[in-house]
C-alpha cells in the first residue's frame, strides 16, 4: 500500500497542487519590493470580502437550516417536489441568479426619488449588499442539502428517549436542534468558500473582492500575474490557517453518534404547527426560486422594451437561442458531467487510501483546504503557467529527437485549438474537495474489522473494491458526482482564463452576455440553461432510483456477512 499513497500523492500534487501553486512561486519571484501604497486597497478588498461572506451566510445558512428541519422532520405536504426544486438549485449557476434577480432588483422594485427634479436612483441594484443577498439565495440549497446530511446522522436512541420523556419538541430542541448547529457550520463554511473564490455576482454587482480584483488585474493586464496574485495571497493564507481549523473542528464534532443511527423517529406535531411550517417554507420556496424564475419568463418575453411582453417574442427568443447555441449546451452537460465523474472518481480513490494511513490523510485535508479556498481566478492563472510550461516542455522534447512535427498533442489539446480540457481541468482543481467531502465520511464508516477481513482471505485490492467499497459507497460515489457536476456547469472563475480559441462552454458565453445589452437573450439563455439543468437533475434522480432522496446506508452488518459468505466460498 505504501507504492500506492506514494504514487497518489504524487499524481495529486502534479495534477491539482501545482497549478494552483505556480503562480504563487512566479508571483514571489516578480515582486522584488513592498507596496506600501497597496496597503489601503488591500484593506478596502479586505472589508467587501469579508462583508460579502457575513451577510451571504447570515442570509444562507439560518434560512437553510431552517428549511432542513421542516423538510426533514415535520414532514411538511409537499415535502417531495420541494427536494427537487433544492436539487435542481444545485445546478443553477451563479451567472443565473445573478441576471435574475437583476431584473428583480433593478426592473421591479421602485426607485428611490432624492427629490423634485433629480434622478430617481436604486441603491439595491447595485453593492454589497445586494450580491449578498443573491450569494445568499444561491447557497441556500447547498445549506439545506448539507444540514439534512446532518439531521440523517442523529443518534435514534437519543431521540426515542427525547420523545418518550417530553414529546416531539424535545427531540428538536435537545437533539436535533445541536445536531443541525454542527452541520450549519461546515455549511457556513461552504457560503464562505463559494462567496469569497467566486465572481460572476461580484462582477454584475460592481463589487471587489480578492478573486474579481485577481480577475481585473489579470484581464486589465496592469500589473501583469505578480501583482495580480500578490494582493490575494495574505488574504489567501488566512483563509487557509482558519478554514483548516474550522474544518478540523467540524470533522470531529461532525463524527458518527455514538448510538444507533437508523430510520428517523416519527414526530407528530400539532396540525397548526404543520400547517405554519408548510406555509413558510413554500412562501420561501416561492420567493427564492419562483420570483427569479418569473422574471426571466417576462424579461426573456420582452417585459423590459416599449412594445411590453408577450408570448410570440418569449418563444422566438427561445427558438433563437436553441437554434444558435442548443449543441453548446449539451456539450457543456457532457464536459460537467465527464468532470463530476473524474473528480468522484479521483477523490473516490484518494479517500481509499488515506483510510489507513494517517500521513496521507493529513496531506489530503490539506490539499483539500488548500483548493477550497483558492479564488478562482488565482486557479485559472496557475492553469495557464501549468499548460504554458507543458508546451515548452513537449516543443523542448520534440526538439531533442530532431523532429518538426505538424500536430503537437499538448499544445493542440491545452492550448491553440478548440478542446474542453483546459477548462474540465481546472474546474476538477477547484471542486476535488467537493468530492473528498462527500466520499470521505462513507469511506470512513466501513468497518475496519472488514476491510481486515478482505486483506486475511486474500481477495486482493480489487476483490475489496468488488465486494466492500464499491456496495457501502457507491451511492455517495453518485452523490459526489452530482454535486461536482452542478458546481461544473456554472464555473467561470477559472474556466475563462482558459478557454481555447474556438471553444466556449455555455455559461461563458452566457457570462459574456451579461455585459451586453441583449437582455431579452440573455434571460432565453438563462431559461434554456434551468431547462436543461432541470432535465439533467431528473434524469439523475430517475437514475438512482431515489437513492438520492433516501438517507445514507450506515448499517453495515448486512453487506458484511455478504461479504464474508462470498470471501468464504
Amino acid at each position: 500500500m505504501l507504492w500506492f499513497r506514494a504514487t497518489g500523492c504524487v499524481v495529486l500534487m502534479v495534477l491539482l497542487a501545482a497549478p494552483v501553486m505556480l503562480p504563487v512561486v512566479e508571483a514571489a519571484q516578480g515582486v522584488s519590493r513592498a507596496e506600501g501604497e497597496e496597503v489601503g486597497r488591500v484593506a478596502g478588498l479586505a472589508a467587501n470580502t469579508l462583508g460579502l461572506i457575513v451577510a451571504a451566510c447570515l442570509i444562507a445558512v439560518p434560512v437553510g437550516v431552517l428549511a432542513a428541519l421542516v423538510i426533514e422532520r415535520i414532514r411538511v405536504p409537499g415535502r417531495g417536489p420541494l427536494r427537487a426544486l433544492l436539487l435542481l438549485g444545485l445546478f443553477v449557476p451563479l451567472p443565473v441568479y445573478a441576471v435574475a434577480w437583476q431584473v428583480v432588483l433593478e426592473k421591479w422594485l421602485p426607485p428611490m426619488t432624492l427629490g423634485p427634479g433629480q434622478v430617481a436612483w436604486r441603491p439595491w441594484a447595485q453593492g454589497l449588499l445586494p450580491a449578498a443577498w443573491v450569494h445568499g439565495v444561491a447557497a441556500i440549497p447547498w445549506v439545506v442539502w448539507i444540514v439534512t446530511a446532518g439531521l440523517r446522522g442523529a443518534d435514534r436512541g437519543l431521540e426515542e428517549d427525547a420523545l418518550m420523556i417530553a414529546g416531539p419538541r424535545a427531540v428538536v430542541r435537545r437533539v436535533l436542534i445541536p445536531r443541525a448547529a454542527i452541520a450549519a457550520v461546515a455549511a457556513g463554511g461552504w457560503v464562505a468558500v463559494q462567496t469569497a473564490t467566486e465572481i460572476p455576482i461580484t462582477d454584475a454587482m460592481m463589487v471587489r473582492t480578492f478573486a474579481e480584483e485577481v480577475y481585473t488585474q489579470f484581464v486589465s493586464a496592469s500589473e501583469g500575474l505578480a501583482g495580480a496574485v500578490i494582493v490575494a495571497l495574505p488574504a489567501w493564507v488566512i483563509a487557509v490557517v482558519v478554514g483548516g481549523w474550522l474544518a478540523r473542528r467540524t470533522v470531529i464534532s461532525f463524527g458518527p453518534p455514538p448510538g444507533e443511527v437508523g430510520q428517523p423517529v416519527p414526530l407528530r406535531f400539532a396540525p397548526a404547527v404543520r400547517w405554519v411550517a408548510t406555509g413558510a417554507v413554500w412562501l420561501g420556496a416561492l420567493l427564492a426560486a419562483g420570483l427569479p424564475l418569473l422574471a426571466l419568463v417576462w424579461k426573456a418575453g420582452g417585459g423590459t422594451t416599449r412594445t411590453g411582453w408577450t408570448v410570440t417574442m418569449l418563444l422566438g427568443e427561445m427558438r433563437k437561442v436553441l437554434v444558435t447555441d442548443g449543441i453548446v449546451l449539451m456539450e457543456s452537460l457532457a464536459v460537467a458531467v465527464a468532470v463530476g465523474l473524474a473528480a468522484a472518481s479521483l477523490a473516490w480513490i484518494a479517500s481509499w487510501l488515506a483510510t489507513g494511513s494517517r500521513w496521507f490523510a493529513r496531506f489530503l485535508f490539506v490539499l483539500c483546504v488548500v483548493l477550497a479556498v483558492a479564488p478562482g481566478p488565482v486557479v485559472g492563472l496557475g492553469m495557464k503557467t501549468a499548460i504554458g510550461q507543458l508546451v515548452d516542455v513537449e516543443a523542448w522534447f520534440f526538439a531533442q529527437l530532431g523532429s518538426a512535427p505538424t500536430f503537437f498533442p499538448i499544445r493542440s489539446t491545452l492550448y491553440d485549438q478548440p478542446s474542453p480540457v483546459p477548462g474540465a481541468w481546472a474546474t476538477l482543481v477547484r471542486y476535488f474537495p467537493v468530492a473528498v467531502v462527500v466520499l470521505w465520511p462513507a469511506l470512513r464508516a466501513i468497518p475496519r474489522d472488514l476491510l481486515d477481513q478482505a486483506k486475511i482471505d486474500g481477495v486482493g485490492v480489487t476483490g475489496e473494491w468488488r465486494l466492500v467499497i464499491v456496495p457501502l459507497t457507491g451511492v455517495a460515489f453518485a452523490r459526489a458526482t452530482i454535486a461536482v457536476s452542478a458546481l461544473a456547469l456554472g464555473e467561470v472563475s477559472a474556466s475563462k482564463l482558459v478557454h481555447t480559441p474556438g471553444w466556449s462552454a455555455y455559461i461563458l458565453r452566457l457570462f459574456d452576455q451579461m455585459h451586453y445589452g441583449a437582455e431579452s437573450t440573455v434571460a432565453a439563455l438563462c431559461l434554456a440553461q434551468i431547462a436543461a439543468t432541470a432535465a439533467a437533475a431528473g434524469l439523475a434522480m430517475w437514475a438512482m432510483g431515489g437513492a438520492l432522496m433516501r438517507p445514507p446506508t450506515t448499517h453495515v452488518a448486512e453487506p458484511a456477512e455478504e461479504f464474508l459468505d462470498t470471501a468464504r466460498r
